[in-house]
């Protein structure tokens, strides 16, 4: 069940990001859950296999810029638990907004038998399979993410990002290269002085699990032998028939590991979604290979601590091949600088979003980052139309406002 949506022309654009003057749909909405009414956050709204998308924020809604050529596809709202949805974009009338409703997923699991679902040969299977079940051969990812910490009402900094990563293929080892549009970052320099929190290319490119398999800590050689796997049956994810995998440390291992989900479609036998977080036993300090390990670009002084780690990252398909489509991180720090009177809680939220595949370019770019460089400090200029011409997800809160309080509190300070 829908509304159609609120659409306007630019002129022509072929490709997404190459130049932001030309011709484009921008469709708005709401996705919701047809039961209970209540706002779905995290849904993917994508162009169906073509690799442009954006997800919900935490009210349900989105924005979504559609290039002309693709006015002839079909609209594909999914999200986990939810039956999946798709609209065809000709039919969405100017001026109004989609209102989605999406129903429970009514497929359940089905009976383990154990013979049949091995999860160790489930794994090693998908594992075989990367180079057939993912892009494999040189792409452009157009990637989005909002990173934003916090303590109670207090922001302690907000880093935004536009850029593009050049992949050679899933499988071929050359190294990723990075190339940043636009940035802006605002640090609380009173409440987080020696403190700061961003991304590196590096980091980026490891949140590409299946592309980077020796960085994930349950995935790679050590990880597996580090873990026990369990299937508990298959489910529909997203619209596919998956193994649903649960994983967790084995007895008497603690150090760097893991409990969580990830799902394998049982067709192709390709990951396409992982939920994980540290272990309960693991789960106090900030550990290499974590999430917010690789976030940390300084602590001075201060004593940084982990109370609760949980990353999800999902993938798509363009064409018949997958390929990165979103992370979330979420991430609560205890910090303490008795110098500086700092015990407080900092909340770290990050969504990542791919906006855009372009499988047609050939020819790589300069990265004129290096790849452990703090892409803060890169940021441009910018002012509350700052996104117009690109895909985001919208925040949960007023942005600009949130730069403007930051601002304050430092030149009050």
């Amino acid at each position: 069940m829908y509304k159609t949506s609120f659409a306007f022309a630019l002129p022509l654009l072929l490709l997404l990001w190459a130049s932001p003057v030309r011709a484009q749909i921008s469709i708005s909405g709401k996705v919701t859950n047809s039961a209970s009414g209540r706002a779905v956050r995290q849904a993917s709204i994508s162009i169906n296999h073509k690799g442009v998308g954006t997800a919900t924020n935490s009210q349900g809604l989105f924005t979504l810029i559609i290039p002309a050529g693709n006015i002839k596809d079909s609209l594909k709202i999914s999200c986990v638990g939810y039956t999946t949805q798709y609209i065809a974009i000709a039919n969405i009338k100017k001026g109004e907004e989609i209102n989605v409703a999406l129903t429970k997923s009514n497929t359940e699991l089905k009976e383990v038998t154990i013979a049949y679902y091995d999860a160790d040969k489930i794994i090693q299977k998908a594992i075989s399979r990367i180079p057939e079940n993912y892009i494999n051969y040189r792409h452009i990812l157009r990637g989005f993410y909002r990173m934003y910490t916090s303590t109670d009402s207090i922001p302690l900094q907000l880093s935004e990002a536009v850029f593009d990563v050049y992949n050679f293929g899933y499988g071929d080892t050359h190294s990723d290269l990075f190339r940043l549009v636009k940035a802006r970052s605002e640090k609380n320099d009173h409440d987080f002085n020696t403190l700061e929190v961003g991304q590196r290319p590096n980091s980026i490119f490891e949140q590409d699990i299946i592309n980077h398999l020796h960085a994930c800590g349950f995935l790679n050689e050590a990880g597996l032998k580090r873990h026990q796997f369990t299937v508990n049956g298959v489910v529909d994810m997203k619209g596919y028939k998956a193994y649903e995998v649960e994983f967790k440390e084995n007895y008497g291992v603690v150090e760097g590991t893991y409990r969580g989900k990830f799902y394998i479609d049982t067709k192709t036998y390709a990951f396409i979604y992982f939920d994980f977080g540290l272990s309960p036993e693991a789960l106090s300090e900030v550990v290499p290979g974590t999430f917010i390990y690789r976030s940390l670009m300084r602590t001075g002084a201060t004593e940084v601590g982990l109370q609760f780690d949980h990353t999800q990252v999902s993938y798509q398909e363009v064409g018949n091949k997958w390929v990165l489509s979103g992370v979330e991180g979420d991430d609560s720090l205890s910090v303490k600088n008795p110098q500086l009177k700092y015990d407080y809680k900092a909340q770290v939220k990050y969504n990542y979003q791919i906006t855009a595949v372009d499988t047609t370019q050939q020819e790589s770019f300069d990265s004129k980052i290096g790849r452990n460089d703090n892409i803060n400090a890169y940021k441009s200029n910018g002012d509350e139309k700052f996104w117009k011409d690109y895909n985001i997800i919208l925040s949960d809160y007023d942005a600009a406002d949130i730069f403007k309080r930051i601002k304050a509190i430092n030149k009050s300070k």
